[in-house]
């Protein structure tokens, strides 16, 4: 959606300076043992749920068939648990930015081709407003695809609440200020929009008003853009849309060979 009069913004992060970086950081190396230690009982609970189910399969009666639908559902919960754990460790471990030239018109093109059997099987109509000729960002290309991507899929969840024509326009631009040069990143939807709440409070890690989500996709992406000195910014309107804008620094004030990735838990 346009930021027509009536419309309210919020926006969150800008300049990289966020002081709780090195919190999580600790936190990270932190639960990195704890979770490894998790994960494996998770993972051997999951296995032989599965176990239990194939042997029900042949010739079950209807006490059986119970019993099955139960460790079905066990199963489900331990998945949901090893999604969750999965989450908080990519927030909490989220990687230092591998500087590198990129081409933002190229990525987004490569995301939205990825999503766009998905999206016209749910009847939603993909538009690229993409600004030709934008020279390259210096970023780290791996971290704003999953920005890109997580912004999309949560516009395909919203859109999947209305019952009109459905539109997700994503482009690509150019702000140059007194602030400094950046290219912008928008992602729009004609979904339901979002109250002045959940504007405030969907980067927080665990906040979410889907059924069964995590909460944890909009603060990684949050994280991940405040890790290249951007910012992320939210127009929206109840009842005609929403715009996330991503602005990230055209000449990024980290280095360009960044730092090694930890080992994962």
């Amino acid at each position: 959606m346009s930021s027509d009069e009536g419309s309210t913004e919020t926006r969150a992060g800008g300049g990289g300076g966020d002081p709780s970086r090195q919190k999580l950081e600790r936190l990270g190396r932190l639960v990195g043992a704890f979770a490894h230690e998790i994960k494996n009982p998770l993972s051997t609970i999951a296995l032989n749920l599965s176990l239990m189910e194939e042997e029900l399969d042949e010739n079950a009666g209807a006490r059986e068939k119970r019993f099955k639908t139960r460790t079905q559902r066990l199963r489900r919960e331990v998945d949901r648990l090893h999604g969750i754990l999965e989450g908080f460790l990519a927030y909490v471990r989220a990687p230092q930015p591998r500087i590198e030239s990129i081409s933002l018109n190229l990525l987004v093109r490569n995301v939205t081709d990825l999503v766009a059997p998905e999206l016209e099987k749910e009847g939603i109509a993909l538009r690229l407003l993409l600004t030709e000729g934008i020279d390259e960002l210096e970023a780290d290309g791996r971290l704003v695809h999953q920005v890109l991507l997580n912004l999309v899929r949560n516009a395909e969840q919203a859109l999947l609440e209305v019952q009109h024509a459905r539109e997700l326009l994503v482009g690509t631009s150019v702000d140059a200020s007194e602030a400094g040069r950046f290219h912008v990143l928008s992602v729009t939807d004609n979904g339901p929009g979002m109250s002045e709440e959940a504007m405030e409070r969907c980067f927080q890690p665990y906040w979410s008003t889907k059924p069964g989500g995590s909460g944890l996709g909009l603060a990684i992406t949050k994280r991940f853009v405040e890790d290249h000195g951007g910012e992320i910014r939210i127009e929206s309107q109840v009842g005609v849309g929403a715009r996330f804008l991503v602005r990230l620094p055209s000449r990024s004030p980290l280095a360009r060979t960044g730092l090694p990735e930890e080992d994962p838990a």
